[in-house]
């Protein structure tokens, strides 16, 4: 009892002044100064990721595949403009350079002009992957450069999925196009099994048709051997008709020139019957005034022998008048003659006209004949050359008939294998269309829907399960600072406490190990119940039981500060630096960071069984994981460590205690 009396002697002593106070004010505070802004600082950084600056530089330029427009670069910063895992902010290469190395951004993205065209050769015969860079400076915070490489490790992920997608909804439509193909393909087998067994059936007809085109060659062969021997003859003929067109091409040559002598003659004839017509016309002029005449001379005769009747007596005057009256009548008859002349003058001319139309008709002809007899003669000297060449050909001919006759038995020797192979490829054919229509069959029921391509780009979907619920960074990372947090608060104790031997009051060690423990005690309690409360209710920390997590504070900080009490009471000051470096030790070996299995595997054993590895797990399981047996179990651990260190400093105060009292004594 005497030893908790000192405690609060000491408490209340240390309370009377004003820097006692402030000292043990401070002291009650320091696991909350420690858990509190360090909980604070990271309660939830991953939730405030949308922050963090990142710079996106798109320089893609795009490409074409299949002839469809293909922009992944622009496709990705659309993607990028929607999320809020990250502070995008799409800039320049220089504006990102410039940023990365002033630490306005903690990432650099940069997709290449090439990221498209890279991506559209997937389909070549070497492809070329595309490539997406970026850039960090962890020189300026490492931390923040990891979060944003998981963070591009996310896009990828996610990008490779789309592109998968793209790259499955391509190879699908080329399915279908193979689809359509084989129906196509199975369509023409077919056509091509219909057209075989037609073809296989007219094998028969072409059978029969090589038979009679076989006795129609023999018949041309014989026939060309008659033919052979009636050539001669019609080349003697061929001979006799050149000579004889020659001849008459002579002949008509000199008609020809007999024929203008005679139209030159006939040209005079024709002029002189001209000139003889117009004559023969001036001469009925001159008959018609001399018959006019003597017919006026007549009547004028006449009437004067009327208005002269003594006239009628006169013999001369009737002579006269007889005269004139014989005159008259004979010019009478010689108009009649000359009318006569003059219709038979027409008739000659008429005649001469006739005969010399009939002349020029006449010779024109004779042109004719003679050009027809020229162009006979050259006919007939091209026609006995073209015989020459015909009778080489027919040589030729007959030969080729020959060959003719020998290849048409051959091709009667082969349409038999014909026949064979038509089989064969109509039974192949048929059996062609019905594979080609299955296949076709079966790649048209593959299907090009979302779901399908989306199953291609993403087969596998990862099905989360948590043991444990963990809200927030802060909730997972609470368990190491508060561990950290008490154990300062004990060091802190340590320093500020009075934890030194009494000189002046006599005490045993065992009250003197009560006091001290007391009084460290004490604090450690209002430490516990302070930081908690704050945690609880500021933080709004959720743990499995309250009650529990009060509970496990309590007993992990009297852990503590049984240790470092132990630690001061068997090295004195060294004591409180050995605290120190125990908790350093201590933070990089618990676990509470990183797992211990990716630490020294040495380091890790022993920070494994100190007394924060298991202040850890208790907080682990009060908090989070709710496995009441394991924090039974922890917390039997820490009873242990605190029940072994206060038996040591027990024992080790009894025995400083003792020999300082025999010394004394001796004294």
């Amino acid at each position: 009892m005497k030893g908790l009396k000192l405690v609060f002697q000491d408490l209340g002593a240390i309370w009377k002044h004003k820097h006692g106070r402030i000292a043990l004010i401070f002291l009650t505070l320091v696991p909350l100064i420690y858990a509190g802004f360090f909980l604070a600082g990271y309660w939830d950084p991953y939730g405030q990721l949308d922050k963090l600056p990142v710079a996106v530089v798109n320089l893609d330029e795009g490409a074409a595949i299949d002839d469809e427009s293909l922009h992944i670069g622009d496709d990705f910063v659309d993607e990028l403009k929607k999320s809020n895992e990250l502070n995008f902010q799409f800039v320049s290469d220089y504006t990102a350079q410039k940023g990365l190395k002033a630490g306005d951004y903690y990432m650099v993205i940069k997709i290449p002009k090439d990221f498209s065209k890279n991506i559209a050769t997937v389909m070549d015969k070497t492809p070329k992957p595309a490539k997406l860079f970026y850039e960090v400076n962890p020189g300026k915070n490492y931390v923040a450069s990891q979060i944003s490489t998981t963070a591009v490790e996310k896009m990828k992920a996610k990008l490779n999925a789309n592109i998968t997608k793209f790259y499955s909804e391509t190879i699908l439509t080329k399915f279908h196009d193979v689809s359509t193909g084989f129906t196509e393909a199975g369509n023409g087998a077919q056509k091509l099994y219909s057209g075989t067994v037609d073809a296989q059936n007219g094998s028969g007809q072409l059978t029969d048709g090589i038979q009679r085109l076989d006795e129609g060659a023999q018949k041309l062969q014989t026939g060309s051997t008659e033919l052979s021997a009636g050539q001669k003859s019609l080349s003697t003929g061929v001979n006799a008709l050149t000579a004889g067109s020659n001849s008459l091409y002579t002949g008509l040559q000199q008609l020809t020139e007999g024929e203008r002598s005679l139209q030159s003659g006939m040209n005079q004839v024709s002029q002189g019957v001209t000139n003889w017509s117009a004559g023969n016309a001036k001469l009925a002029q001159g008959q018609e005034q001399a018959a006019t005449t003597a017919k006026n001379l007549e009547e004028q005769l006449t009437q004067y022998v009327k208005e002269h009747p003594e006239a009628e007596q006169d013999q001369k005057l009737q002579q006269i008048l007889a005269l004139s009256q014989a005159l008259s009548a004979a010019q009478t008859n010689l108009k009649a003659g000359q009318e006569q002349t003059d219709a038979a003058a027409k008739e000659i001319a008429a005649g001469q006209t006739s005969l010399q139309t009939g002349m020029e008709t006449f010779g024109e002809k004779i042109a004719q004949a003679t050009e027809g007899a020229k162009q006979l003669h050259e006919g007939t000297t091209e026609f006995a050359g073209g015989f020459t060449k015909w009778m080489t050909g027919y040589a030729a001919l007959n030969t080729g008939i020959t060959t003719l006759a020998d290849g048409i038995s051959q091709e009667s020797n082969g349409l038999t294998d014909l026949q064979n192979g038509l089989s064969s490829l109509a039974a192949g054919s048929n059996k062609l269309a019905a594979n080609l229509n299955e296949a076709a069959e079966k790649t048209s029921t593959l299907q090009s829907n979302d779901s399908t391509t989306t199953m291609f780009a993403q087969p596998i979907k990862l099905v989360a399960s948590d043991l444990s619920d963990v809200p927030n960074y802060g909730t997972g990372i609470a368990p190491y600072f508060l561990s950290l947090a008490l154990f300062v608060g004990g060091i802190m104790a340590a320093n500020i406490l009075p934890l030194g031997r009494r000189e002046l009051l006599k005490v045993t060690g065992t009250v003197h190990f009560i006091n001290k423990l007391g009084l460290v005690y004490v604090v450690g309690l209002i430490q516990t119940i302070i930081v908690d409360l704050i945690v609880l209710f500021g933080f709004k920390l959720a743990v499995a039981s309250v009650p529990l997590f009060i509970l496990s504070s309590m007993v992990i900080s009297l852990t503590f500060m049984t240790f470092i009490l132990m630690l001061i009471i068997l090295f004195g000051n060294l004591g409180k630096l050995l605290a120190v470096t125990l908790l350093v030790f201590q933070l990089a070996t618990c676990g509470g960071t990183f797992p211990g299995e990716l630490g020294n595997p040495v380091l890790a054993k022993i920070g494994g069984v100190l007394p924060m590895a298991h202040s850890l797990k208790s907080f682990q399981e009060v908090i989070s994981l709710g496995g009441w047996s394991n924090l039974v179990t922890q917390g039997g651990i820490l009873l242990i460590y605190l029940l072994l260190a206060f038996s040591i400093g027990w024992i080790t105060s009894h025995i400083q205690h003792k020999e300082s009292s025999a010394a004394e004594t001796a004294e």
